[in-house]
């Protein structure tokens, strides 16, 4: 433990005075506080201006430094060995197992949903007319469901460091991360969109290229923004409430952002296709509309870009995490070419494929969040807690398997596409485990990687799990439908 000084002490004290006077009041702690001189003041806000992160005490730390026998002048987080804040294991159990569980169950409920939802709107018009609509659909779930991901890691993060103390911080922290992901659902429309048209320039339609260009932009780009619009109010609800109420918003954030991110997307998709693309193409007017919201969008993301790079906390992460998106659609359409190579010859294999590689994907989220959390915490340590975590994996192992397979007797009691033998059922556990075990795998080495490397998870991991889920859990099914 190091030994500062009085008068460093004070410093660092009166730099989180804000944070100490409302934990310290829960906990019915007293602290003397110390004054400051003009000059440290000064030193101690250049010191933050210049620092892309600074110290916030999570609720934990607080209660449990004002409640021991030493001075809390005297000590700080990072000083606090990382055992104190270490759960029992019959606590993990529970904790993991109650919060866990449920929110599983609503992203299996979302995905059926999702699903649904996308046949009805591939028969409508909007589809027929403008044929590169089907190769945006999935390009689009995959990177918007991403962005969303990252910023319920992020905000599960900032809310376990205590960040979100009071109504002030948590404003300030939502309106700067929505900023930030509305910004990137821009950027993502509008390149999805581009994409889209040069992918289908050989595919037959009744507009032309400029036309169609236009249109995918003005479709991608408002689903995008409406969308994570919709979803991130949802997850920062879901992260404020869940953590004001002593749930861990590690546990449930990630899961329920993709339960509802994929249905939301696929509404607000059907919407705007059947609002933009008319069926008429012979009026001379027919494209104004979709060129004033391609406008429009372009626009927003310049305001957006602007608002983000002036939030220094904010402003380094739109660059980040790109690479990692591009990943994550390239794997995601290998997917997606194994599954309609399959279709036709397993014909119950497209429906367990976004359940198989949600739930597995959900399991990886949240083990990502959990650690990136702990190095957020303990980033003194170049790793956090590999015992607490190891325990996480088996926890979260033992939960995806039951939930999998009786997802999948449900669904064949249901809508009987195959005879469920014991040998089918055998692998197909197996599958899931072997599935799950590798996410969660990958989650943990790829949170450690990429912190070692200076970067931050919550921007780079989800992308890596939810990518390399999809395609090994496509390829991992298929292989059980072809042996058994």
């Amino acid at each position: 433990m190091d030994h500062r000084s009085p008068l460093s002490d004070t410093t660092r004290t009166e730099a989180t005075s804000i944070e100490l006077e409302t934990v310290v009041e829960d906990g019915k702690a007293t602290i003397q506080m110390h004054s400051m001189s003009v000059a440290e003041s000064d030193t101690l806000a250049h010191s933050r201006s210049n620092s892309e992160q600074f110290l916030v005490l999570s609720p934990e730390d607080s209660i449990g430094r004002s409640s021991s026998s030493s001075s809390i002048e005297s000590t700080s987080v990072r000083d606090i060995p990382i055992e104190d804040m270490t759960k029992t294991r019959q606590q993990m159990v529970r904790e993991l197992t109650v919060e866990v569980v449920p929110a599983l169950l609503i992203s299996v409920a979302g995905s059926v949903l999702a699903g649904s939802v996308l046949g009805q709107i591939q028969g409508s018009p909007a589809f027929e007319h403008i044929p590169a609509l089907f190769i945006m659909v999935s390009v689009l779930l995959n990177l918007k469901s991403n962005i969303e991901l990252n910023m319920s890691t992020r905000l599960s993060t900032q809310a376990n460091l205590g960040e979100l103390i009071n109504k002030t911080a948590a404003w300030i922290a939502v309106r700067a991360n929505m900023e930030l992901l509305l910004l990137q659902a821009c950027m993502v429309g509008v390149g999805v969109g581009v994409i889209s048209a040069v992918l289908s320039l050989g595919a037959s339609g009744n507009t032309g290229f400029c036309e169609s260009v236009t249109v995918l932009v003005a479709v991608g780009s408002s689903t995008a923004v409406v969308g994570s619009a919709i979803i991130g109010a949802l997850i920062a609800a879901t992260v404020t409430v869940s953590h004001a109420f002593g749930i861990d918003p590690d546990n449930i954030g990630t899961p329920i952002a993709s339960s509802f991110g994929d249905m939301v997307t696929l509404v607000v998709l059907g919407a705007a296709s059947t609002a933009l693309v008319q069926e008429d193409h012979e009026h001379e007017a027919w494209w104004v509309w979709p060129t004033v919201v391609a406008s429009g969008s372009v626009a927003l993301g310049a305001v957006l870009l602007r608002a983000v790079r002036t939030n220094g906390r904010m402003a380094h992460r739109v660059a980040e995490g790109w690479l990692p998106l591009a990943y994550a659609a390239a794997t995601s359409s290998v997917a997606g070419v194994i599954v309609e190579r399959c279709a036709s010859r397993f014909p119950g294999l497209p429906a367990l494929v976004p359940v198989v590689n949600g739930i597995g994907g959900n399991v990886g989220t949240v083990l990502a969040s959990r650690i990136s959390t702990s190095l957020h915490r303990h980033h003194k340590r170049h790793r956090p807690s590999l015992h607490e975590h190891n325990l996480t994996i088996v926890i979260l192992l033992l939960i995806n398997v039951p939930v999998q397979v009786g997802f999948l007797v449900t669904h064949q009691l249901l809508m009987p596409t195959r005879p469920l033998t014991a040998a089918f059922l055998l692998a197909y556990a197996v599958a899931v485990a072997v599935h799950a075990l590798a996410v969660l795998l990958l989650a943990r080495v790829a949170c450690v990687f990429t912190w070692s490397r200076g970067h931050d998870p919550d921007d780079c991991v989800n992308p890596f799990i939810t990518g390399t889920g999809d395609m090994l859990g496509t390829i991992l099914l298929a292989l059980v439908f072809v042996a058994f």
